[in-house]
């Protein structure tokens, strides 16, 4: 058969390629996730917008929002997750039914609490919140979205 000589006088050539299509797949891939944890990526929702401008002007504007509200133990959960609450959000955003005030979830709140114990760890070292199983956002609900009004585009304090 000519493809078996065609194979065998080009089985480097065709590793090489087929590893190059793998270094290109996965950096197209990466370079998707990366995209998809930005506040621009997020706020591309009409129901997501005010959500990205109060974070905007928050004090935590440096981080993405993959980095408060996706777990971050491992990037297979990490996805698991996106891809959960990707789909959620796209079918209520298909669906117009957003509430003003977009409510947390359980699972949400668990992880937006971890991930603020992950950076906060020292600052809460020495408190009743170092004893595990507290609800950061129950005292800084409003820390980061509802801490200041937006009217216009424009900040209102």
């Amino acid at each position: 058969m000519e493809w078996k000589k065609y194979l065998a006088s080009n089985t480097l050539k065709l590793i090489l390629l087929g590893a190059l299509a793998a270094v290109v797949g996965l950096a197209i891939a990466g370079g998707g996730i990366a995209y998809a944890d930005k506040a621009s990526f997020c706020s591309s929702c009409h129901s997501m917008q005010h959500v990205a401008a109060t974070w905007q002007v928050s004090n935590h504007r440096q981080f993405t929002c993959g980095d408060c509200h996706l777990p971050q133990e491992n990037i297979v959960n990490k996805m698991m997750v996106k891809g959960q609450t990707g789909m959620h959000d796209t079918y209520h955003e298909f669906l117009r039914d957003y509430s003003d005030t977009i409510p947390i979830s359980a699972k949400g709140k668990s992880i937006v609490n971890g991930n603020c114990l992950r950076c906060h760890a020292y600052t809460v070292g020495n408190t009743f919140m170092s004893t595990g199983g507290q609800d950061c956002l129950k005292c800084h609900r409003g820390m980061i979205h509802n801490q200041i009004v937006i009217k216009e585009g424009v900040p209102v304090e």
